[in-house]
């Protein structure tokens, strides 16, 4: 509501440049001018007049009559008054011609064989000079009609027409203490028209288009406003339901093996958050996250998570001695002591060796305060604790972070192992990871491995630790137990016995 009403008082201050916008718009494609001149040629806009002439005795005979009649149905604006031979003159009156040359007018504008001159009632008179002495004369229709369909007072607007150095007041301003709009319109490249509006004219030209405009423009306000509330209603309701999914402890982890492909060791698992609500429903985390990040309450649903993960992990027997759980946070939790403190905590209260505990960084988020979080890093490494680097190359940061920051092992993002035999461009991003990984002697992890053929790809460029669909999908704590018991039954390779 309140965005719909900031909108209204939005609209409402814009009326007037929306009204002179619409007038110039209009006035461009209401200018249908009876004239438009070519500098080299002095024509008519009209080819009526081209096909006039051949049809032109030059005797005013009764055909030449006739001849100007047929030739006003096709002409546009304009009307072929009369024709002055050097002895005679007609119209389509008849054998007469009521309207003078004003070839001594000392308002016209003269461009080649065409005299331009204002007539009575805001029109154009158009005098074609033929090269015996003679010319045709034509009248516009009223310049109050042509451009602003007589929508108002002719006081309120004036229309000057400007050729070089020549103009003639089509329409002449009819008070000085009125403040007038110009709007400026290029006929040719020559030919300007120009048009002056008071506030009353531009209000009285557009009054029935702005009535349209601002009914659309409020339907398109109503429209996002009722949007805008349904998204605002939703993450409302999605914040309720996960103030009580916190409450519940409805928010559980799901582990995905890492697996060494030479050796089909599982050397750890990273933990992927699921909402586990209490009628049976799983809700994956693109549904809530954003909305959890946004309220601040993913800080809540990473301590649920720690408790649970240390107590899971903790209560695995006859681990490996490498073996660890990942959980991913985001940047900004690294920046605080406190987070560091916490965690540390509840891997004393599960008797859990620290070093079964790895945190990874998404990029989703940018750091904002490098020097706190590159404390909070140390301090946990120094406890036993690593740091990778998840997602690498798709967020903010990217790379510039592995220099700064102590990570010692970088996850290789899904969507560069997806180019693994495409012509994908993104192909040769994968490979300068990879070197850079090897360079800086830093553990890599792919993520998002889904055949075999990947598997070899990476194997041959010396990425070996796998994480993906090609050996084991996200599996809650019971899952990881059985997958973990048959890889025992098989001399510890895991490869022998995937879970799908």
């Amino acid at each position: 509501m309140i965005i719909f009403i900031l909108g209204l008082l939005t609209l409402s201050m814009m009326q007037n440049f929306i009204k002179y916008a619409l007038f110039e718009h209009d006035l461009s494609h209401r200018v249908n001018l009876p004239l438009d001149v070519n500098d080299a040629n002095a024509i008519l806009i009209s080819t009526a007049i081209n096909n006039l002439l051949p049809e032109l005795s030059m005797t005013c005979s009764d055909d030449d009559i006739d001849a100007l009649r047929l030739a006003n149905d096709t002409s546009t604006n304009i009307q072929f008054l009369q024709l002055v031979t050097t002895d005679k003159g007609c119209s389509i009156y008849g054998n007469v011609a009521p309207v003078g040359d004003d070839s001594h007018a000392r308002h016209k504008i003269t461009v080649g064989n065409l005299t331009i001159s204002p007539y009575t009632n805001n029109r154009v008179k158009v005098i074609y000079h033929l090269n015996n002495g003679g010319y045709v004369l034509a009248i516009s229709e009223p310049f109050s009609q042509l451009l602003y369909r007589n929508q108002t007072n002719k006081h309120n607007i004036a229309v000057y027409l400007i050729y070089k150095d020549q103009h003639i007041h089509l329409q002449s301003k009819k008070s000085l203490s009125e403040t007038y709009q110009v709007f400026q319109k290029s006929l040719t490249q020559n030919f300007i028209l120009q048009v002056y509006a008071t506030k009353k004219g531009i209000d009285d030209v557009t009054k029935p288009d702005i009535a349209f405009i601002n009914l659309f423009l409020v339907l398109i306000l109503f429209i996002f406003s009722f949007l805008l509330g349904l998204k605002n209603t939703h993450q409302k309701t999605v914040k309720s339901m996960i103030e009580i999914g916190i409450r519940k402890k409805e928010f559980i982890p799901y582990y995905q093996p890492i697996i060494n492909s030479l050796s089909g060791e599982i050397i750890g698992c990273e933990t992927l958050l699921r909402w586990h609500k209490s009628n049976g429903d799983i809700i994956p985390p693109n549904a809530f996250i954003d909305i959890a990040e946004k309220n601040k309450q993913i800080y809540e649903i990473t301590d649920l998570l720690i408790d649970q993960v240390t107590a899971d992990i903790s209560s695995l027997k006859g681990l490996d001695d490498q073996f660890y759980a990942s959980i991913n946070v985001l940047p900004r939790q690294l920046e605080n002591q406190t987070f560091a403190t916490r965690l540390l905590q509840k891997l004393s209260e599960h008797e859990m060796p620290n070093h079964r505990l790895a945190i990874e960084v998404t990029e989703s988020t940018p750091f904002t305060d490098l020097k706190s979080a590159k404390r909070v890093m140390q301090r946990l490494i120094d406890n036993d604790i690593s740091i990778k680097l998840d997602d690498a190359g798709t967020g903010f940061g990217g790379f510039s972070y592995l220099q700064q920051l102590p990570f010692n092992t970088l996850k290789i993002d899904k969507m560069f192992i997806d180019t693994i035999g495409t012509c994908d461009v993104k192909a040769n991003i994968l490979n300068a990871i990879i070197t850079f990984g090897k360079k800086a002697k830093l553990t890599m992890i792919a993520e998002g491995v889904e055949t075999l053929d990947q598997v070899e790809y990476l194997r041959e460029q010396g990425v070996y630790l796998i994480q993906g669909f090609v050996y084991a999908k996200p599996m809650p704590f019971d899952e990881l137990k059985t997958f973990i018991n048959a890889c025992k039954s098989n001399d510890d390779n895991c490869l022998a016995c995937r879970l799908n």
